[in-house]
Protein backbone atom coordinates (compact mmCIF):
# COMPACT_ATOMS: atom_id res chain seq x y z
CA UNK A 1 0.00 0.00 0.00
CA UNK A 2 1.43 3.38 -1.00
CA UNK A 3 1.52 6.44 1.25
CA UNK A 4 -1.18 8.06 -0.89
CA UNK A 5 -3.48 5.08 -0.47
CA UNK A 6 -2.86 5.06 3.28
CA UNK A 7 -3.68 8.78 3.57
CA UNK A 8 -6.80 8.28 1.46
CA UNK A 9 -7.93 5.41 3.72
CA UNK A 10 -7.33 7.51 6.85
CA UNK A 11 -9.18 10.46 5.33
CA UNK A 12 -12.18 8.30 4.46
CA UNK A 13 -12.20 6.88 8.00
CA UNK A 14 -12.15 10.41 9.46
CA UNK A 15 -15.00 11.42 7.16
CA UNK A 16 -17.11 8.45 8.26
CA UNK A 17 -16.34 9.23 11.90
CA UNK A 18 -17.38 12.88 11.51
CA UNK A 19 -20.51 11.96 9.53
CA UNK A 20 -21.62 9.59 12.31
CA UNK A 21 -20.88 12.09 15.06
CA UNK A 22 -22.66 14.88 13.20
CA UNK A 23 -25.82 12.76 13.29
CA UNK A 24 -25.58 12.51 17.09
CA UNK A 25 -24.32 15.99 17.88
CA UNK A 26 -25.10 18.22 14.93
CA UNK A 27 -24.23 21.48 16.67
CA UNK A 28 -20.69 20.27 17.41
CA UNK A 29 -19.74 18.14 14.42
CA UNK A 30 -21.78 19.21 11.37
CA UNK A 31 -19.42 21.99 10.25
CA UNK A 32 -16.36 19.75 10.72
CA UNK A 33 -17.94 17.05 8.59
CA UNK A 34 -18.90 19.60 5.92
CA UNK A 35 -15.34 21.01 5.84
CA UNK A 36 -13.85 17.54 5.40
CA UNK A 37 -16.39 16.69 2.70
CA UNK A 38 -15.69 20.00 0.92
CA UNK A 39 -11.95 19.32 0.96
CA UNK A 40 -12.55 15.83 -0.42
CA UNK A 41 -14.72 17.19 -3.23
CA UNK A 42 -12.13 19.88 -3.99
CA UNK A 43 -9.36 17.30 -4.27
CA UNK A 44 -11.62 15.04 -6.36
CA UNK A 45 -12.30 17.84 -8.85
CA UNK A 46 -15.99 18.20 -7.93
CA UNK A 47 -15.72 21.97 -7.62
CA UNK A 48 -19.43 22.86 -7.67
CA UNK A 49 -20.11 20.46 -4.83
CA UNK A 50 -17.06 21.68 -2.94
CA UNK A 51 -18.22 25.29 -3.29
CA UNK A 52 -21.64 24.44 -1.83
CA UNK A 53 -20.12 22.42 1.01
CA UNK A 54 -17.72 25.21 2.02
CA UNK A 55 -20.65 27.64 2.19
CA UNK A 56 -22.68 25.11 4.20
CA UNK A 57 -19.76 24.61 6.61
CA UNK A 58 -19.43 28.37 7.19
CA UNK A 59 -23.18 28.68 7.76
CA UNK A 60 -23.23 25.71 10.15
CA UNK A 61 -20.32 27.03 12.21
CA UNK A 62 -21.97 30.46 12.33
CA UNK A 63 -25.38 29.07 13.28
CA UNK A 64 -23.85 26.98 16.07
CA UNK A 65 -21.73 29.91 17.29
CA UNK A 66 -18.40 28.16 16.64
CA UNK A 67 -16.53 31.32 15.64
CA UNK A 68 -13.13 29.61 15.44
CA UNK A 69 -14.49 26.98 13.05
CA UNK A 70 -16.28 29.64 11.03
CA UNK A 71 -12.88 31.30 10.65
CA UNK A 72 -11.21 28.06 9.53
CA UNK A 73 -14.01 27.21 7.07
CA UNK A 74 -13.88 30.75 5.65
CA UNK A 75 -10.12 30.59 5.22
CA UNK A 76 -10.27 27.20 3.48
CA UNK A 77 -13.08 28.44 1.23
CA UNK A 78 -10.97 31.51 0.46
CA UNK A 79 -8.10 29.25 -0.59
CA UNK A 80 -10.48 27.23 -2.74
CA UNK A 81 -11.87 30.26 -4.57
CA UNK A 82 -8.38 31.76 -4.95
CA UNK A 83 -7.22 28.55 -6.66
CA UNK A 84 -10.35 28.67 -8.85
CA UNK A 85 -9.42 32.22 -10.02
CA UNK A 86 -12.28 33.96 -8.19
CA UNK A 87 -10.37 36.78 -6.49
CA UNK A 88 -13.38 38.79 -5.26
CA UNK A 89 -15.02 35.78 -3.58
CA UNK A 90 -11.67 34.73 -2.20
CA UNK A 91 -10.92 38.17 -0.76
CA UNK A 92 -14.36 38.42 0.85
CA UNK A 93 -13.88 35.02 2.50
CA UNK A 94 -10.37 35.88 3.70
CA UNK A 95 -11.71 39.13 5.20
CA UNK A 96 -14.49 37.21 6.92
CA UNK A 97 -11.93 34.72 8.22
CA UNK A 98 -9.80 37.54 9.63
CA UNK A 99 -12.85 39.09 11.33
CA UNK A 100 -13.72 35.74 12.91
CA UNK A 101 -10.15 35.08 14.04
CA UNK A 102 -10.02 38.54 15.66
CA UNK A 103 -13.38 38.00 17.36
CA UNK A 104 -12.08 34.66 18.67
CA UNK A 105 -8.90 36.36 19.93
CA UNK A 106 -6.55 34.56 17.53
CA UNK A 107 -4.66 37.66 16.45
CA UNK A 108 -1.63 35.74 15.14
CA UNK A 109 -3.90 33.72 12.85
CA UNK A 110 -5.63 36.89 11.67
CA UNK A 111 -2.22 38.44 10.86
CA UNK A 112 -1.12 35.27 9.02
CA UNK A 113 -4.21 35.37 6.78
CA UNK A 114 -3.79 39.13 6.26
CA UNK A 115 -0.18 38.72 5.16
CA UNK A 116 -0.82 35.86 2.71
Amino acid sequence: QTDGEEYHRKGEAALIFMRNWSKHSQWNFEDKYLILEAEKMYLSGCHDTASRLYKDAIRSAHDHKLIHEEAIASELAGDFFYERSCPQKSLALFKHSIKCYIEWGALALARRVESS
